[in-house]
Order: C-alpha cells, then sequence, then structure tokens
C-alpha cells in the first residue's frame, strides 16, 4: 500500500513513475490484514460520538508509551503526529473513504494522550472493482483470524462478507488508481541493487525476465521493499532468539531494503524489533491467534504449566512477554488450553468453531483430551502445574477478577473478547470436557527494524547525513515507535505516512506543507 500510495501522489506532481514489484502479487503485506490504519487526530474525531483528538495529544501518547530513542526518532514522530490526518486527508480526496473502527481502543488506552476509540480507520468496501486481470494479481490473505474481535464481527454483520474488504479494499483501491493515472508497473522483477554515483542514488538495477535492466531516476528512488521476515540468516542475526521464518505471518520480505542500505552505509535501528503476534502452525503455515487467546474458557501456561501474562493483551506485548519469560523459563513454545465451550464458539488458527479436523490431531498440531492430565501429558508440560494453574485460573473466572494479570480489565481486552459476559468478557472457567491444546509461538507480522530515515523519509547514513537520491518507507525503514505497539493499524499508517512525505520532499514542496500544518 505504502509503494501504490507513493506511486499515485508521485504522479498527481507530474512524475514520470516506475513501481517494481518483485513477486507476481500485488499488494505486499497490507493485501493480506484488515488494512487497520492508526491515525490520531484524524477528521471523524470529535464526531459520532468519537472522542476528540489532536496530533499533540497523538505525539504525547507516544512519547508515554516509549521515549524516542534520539533526535532523529523523535522528529520523526511529530512528523507523524502532524501528517496521519493529512495522509487520511489525502486518500479520501483520492476518493477512497475511510470510516472508524468503532469501539477499538488503542493498545494502551490508559496511558495519557490514549483513547478509548476512533483512531483505528479502515477503507470501505468500494463501489468499483478492478478489471479482471488485475484483481487476479492481488495478493490474498492465507487463512486463520483476522483479529477483528467478537464484537467487531457482529457489528461488522454477514452482508459486507461479499465485499472486498480491509487491506484488499485498500491496495485495490489505490492500484485502481495507480492504473489509471499512467503508473508503470513490473512484475516479477526485484531490485539487485542501487545505482550509485558520486554518493547519490541514481536508479536501481532490476533482474526483469531473465536480465539485469538499469533503470535511472531523475527524482530519486523511494524503498518500500519491507524488512527480513523470511531470510532466516537475518532473523538468527538480529531478533531474539529462538527465531523461524516459519512463525511469521508478514509479507515475506528477504532483507533487500539491508542490501540496498549497505551499497550507501546506511544506519540502522531496531533490528531485533519486530510486530510481534503469537502464532499456532498448522502444516507448516503460521496462523494469528488475536481471538482465540482473548476469549473466555481458555488459558496459556509455559512448559512447566505456569500461567505468565495477560493473554488477551496487544500482539507486540505478547510476543515480547514470550521472550522475556523463555529467558528463565520455557515459554517457546508456549501452550493455548481451551475447554470445547472455546472450541465451539472460536475459529483457532484454520480451524473453524467446532471443527476437529483428523488430520491435525493425528498431527499433534491440534491436541485433544478427555482430562487436563492427559492433555498435559500429550503435550509434554509438567501435568502437576497445568492442574495448578486451571484451578487456580477458574477461582479467578468465577470471581469475573484476573488479580493475577488484569485480563479483561482494559478497553483492548473488552473490545477482543466475548461481549455477552458482562462480568468479565475476557474470563471464563476451564472445565468442559474434552480439552484441547496447541502450541504457539512468538510470530511476528514483519520486523520492525531497517534503514534510519529522518523526518522527511530521506535514508540516513551511518555518519548521520542524508543519501542524496534515496527515501525509504514502511518495513525497509526502522518503526519509530521504540518497539512498542501504540495502536491496531499503527504500522501501516506509518509506513503510509512516510510515503507520502518522501514524494512530497522529493517534487520540493515538504516545507511549504509543513509551514501550514504550523
Amino acid at each position: 500500500a505504502a509503494g501504490l500510495l507513493a506511486a499515485v501522489a508521485a504522479r498527481r506532481l507530474g512524475h514520470d513513475v516506475l513501481l517494481v514489484e518483485a513477486t507476481a502479487a500485488v499488494g505486499g503485506a497490507t493485501a493480506a490484514t484488515d488494512g487497520h490504519l492508526w491515525v490520531p487526530g484524524n477528521d471523524l474525531m470529535g464526531r459520532g460520538g468519537l472522542p476528540a483528538d489532536s496530533a499533540e495529544e497523538g505525539l504525547a501518547y507516544l512519547d508515554g508509551l516509549a521515549a524516542p530513542r534520539d533526535d532523529v526518532t523523535a522528529a520523526r514522530r511529530t512528523a507523524f503526529a502532524r501528517t496521519a490526518a493529512v495522509m487520511a486527508r489525502w486518500l479520501v480526496s483520492s476518493r477512497i473513504a475511510l470510516e472508524a473502527v468503532k469501539g477499538l481502543p488503542d493498545c494502551r488506552p490508559d496511558t495519557d494522550g490514549g483513547k478509548a476509540q476512533g483512531r483505528t480507520l479502515r477503507a470501505r468496501p468500494p463501489a468499483a472493482r478492478l478489471d479482471a486481470e488485475w484483481a487476479g494479481r492481488l495478493r490474498t490473505p492465507p487463512g486463520g483470524e483476522r483479529g477483528e474481535g467478537l464484537l467487531g464481527r457482529l457489528r461488522r454483520g454477514l452482508g459486507d462478507r461479499a465485499q472486498p474488504t480491509g487491506g484488499g479494499a485498500l491496495v485495490g483501491e489505490l492500484l485502481r488508481r495507480a492504473l489509471g493515472s499512467g503508473v508503470e508497473i513490473w512484475l516479477e522483477s526485484p531490485m539487485a541493487e542501487l545505482l550509485v554515483a558520486d554518493g547519490t542514488v541514481r536508479g536501481v538495477v532490476v533482474e526483469r525476465e531473465g536480465a539485469l535492466v538499469e533503470v535511472a531516476a531523475e527524482r530519486g528512488v523511494l524503498l518500500a521493499c519491507g524488512g527480513f521476515e523470511a531470510d532466516q540468516e537475518l532473523r538468527e542475526r538480529h531478533l531474539p532468539a529462538p527465531t523461524s521464518a516459519a512463525w511469521s505471518v508478514g509479507g515475506g520480505n528477504d532483507g533487500a531494503a539491508l542490501r540496498a542500505g549497505a551499497q550507501v552505509d546506511a544506519a540502522l535501528a531496531e533490528l531485533d524489533q519486530a510486530w510481534w503476534t503469537p502464532v499456532l502452525l498448522a502444516d507448516g503455515v503460521a496462523h494469528r491467534l488475536d481471538v482465540a487467546r482473548v476469549a473466555p474458557h481458555g488459558l496459556i501456561v509455559d512448559v512447566a504449566g505456569d500461567r505468565y501474562h495477560n493473554e488477551a493483551e496487544p500482539g507486540v506485548w505478547a510476543g515480547r512477554r514470550m521472550f522475556e519469560h523463555n529467558r528463565g523459563n520455557r515459554s517457546v513454545p508456549s501452550f493455548l488450553i481451551v475447554d470445547n465451550r472455546h472450541r465451539k464458539q472460536h475459529d483457532l488458527g484454520p480451524w473453524p468453531a467446532g471443527s476437529s479436523p483428523k488430520e491435525a490431531i493425528e498431527a499433534g498440531e491440534l491436541v485433544r483430551a478427555t482430562s487436563l492430565d492427559e492433555l498435559a501429558e500429550s503435550l509434554e508440560i509438567d501435568r502437576a502445574g497445568v492442574l495448578g494453574s486451571v484451578v487456580a485460573f477458574n477461582q479467578l473466572a468465577k470471581r469475573g477478577r484476573d488479580t493475577d494479570f488484569r485480563r479483561g480489565e482494559s478497553a483492548w481486552d473488552k473490545y477482543f473478547g466475548d461481549p455477552l459476559l458482562r462480568r468479565n468478557p475476557c474470563l471464563g472457567t476451564v472445565d468442559r470436557q474434552p480439552f484441547w491444546g496447541v502450541r504457539i509461538y512468538p510470530g511476528d507480522a514483519g520486523t520492525a527494524g531497517g534503514l534510519v530515515i529522518d523526518e522527511r523519509s530521506r535514508v540516513v547514513r551511518a555518519d548521520g547525513v542524508p543519501v542524496p537520491g534515496l527515501w525509504a518507507c514502511a518495513g525497509a525503514a526502522a518503526a519509530p515507535f521504540g518497539g512498542v505497539q501504540p495502536g491496531d493499524g499503527a504500522a501501516l499508517s506509518v509506513a503510509l505516512v512516510d510515503a507520502y512525505r518522501a514524494v512530497v520532499d522529493l517534487s520540493d514542496q515538504l516545507d511549504r506543507i509543513d509551514e501550514a500544518l504550523g
């Protein structure tokens, strides 16, 4: 989406644009997600019951979650907070209608500047459709949970399912505008290297139809090629151990931006961070557990059978907890244990509610047992620990209050829980046979580290000097959030903002826009 937005914006400003895509499908990671955008100070805030908001409140919230690591990051955060609403307004001016995801709060709504709802937006299903040829080239999402929350699914209703939604709607509309405005698109054409002369990026070398093709860039090159989640060697070098590319639900990016950055001595940051999200593996494919781990009648334990965190907390925090706990107590993998009510009511990775595929059970991916003792033995976790944890958890569930880890207390937890449980939407006893268990891993939706860019989205060298002719966005650039997740859709939103600011900067108009923003 970031590359497509940049392409459309650049055409609007009169540039000739070539969009180079490494794969045969368009849309990258965005097309396979819900397409949520976290936009502080957006134009919908203060209307229709949504709380008022401002860029200043958004910035205060970001700084309250994690202090900026340096002046460059601080400047980027300020630019993001001030420009996010402008970017959203640009989408609307491009006739891409946005709506608030009602009820969805910031990840830490109780932090100063946090909001209980209104900052997360999504594209409405489009009225027009792509032609069949390009529609067939849009990346489609894999199976598994959408991470929308039970209340959100009830609100969305059955009627929307026939329409393209989420990230597919956003990417499809941007692609339609790119094609209509004359953007040239090369598929299956990965970037081999940058063309650099006298320290300035002059273009790229692209692998196309079996040959290396040099492409000159008069104004500049924008890297929107993602992070390195699909490269096992880079993961082992930079991310916390243990790690596996098989645990990623990201866009399959291979570190092309890091290789390009090495040509110009680009600075790097946050390489040990990712957009963590707990996953299970089924037939070698990772599946998110955003709803299943939050829903009542289930809990997560380590190999000793001990519960160690709030299962409902945002994915980035949950993944980090797994790594932190694993330093002293083996928790990679951890184990999600649920009873039969949970299994009947909620999807579990690729398995719809109520289903128990024979092949998954035979492969040991989905474990079924008539008792907790039997389940613990099958999962090879401590039986006494599991029994003790479930007994203690059930006592908390009956009281409706998790005094150990506060599950179900925050607005974030409640959004993803069961609205029919008034006392606590995330707590329910685990006591109905049969019992079910799956192994879960600290997966990711992409890496969060990469090239250092400044507030103009220019790639910065290790000495702090911008590289002439080179900009970066999306997973190619290090995220400015200090390893935390401010809200659902923050990664996509900052990618689009960085892309927007890059195009306006290379068009020599960014100073004018920033002055107008005050």
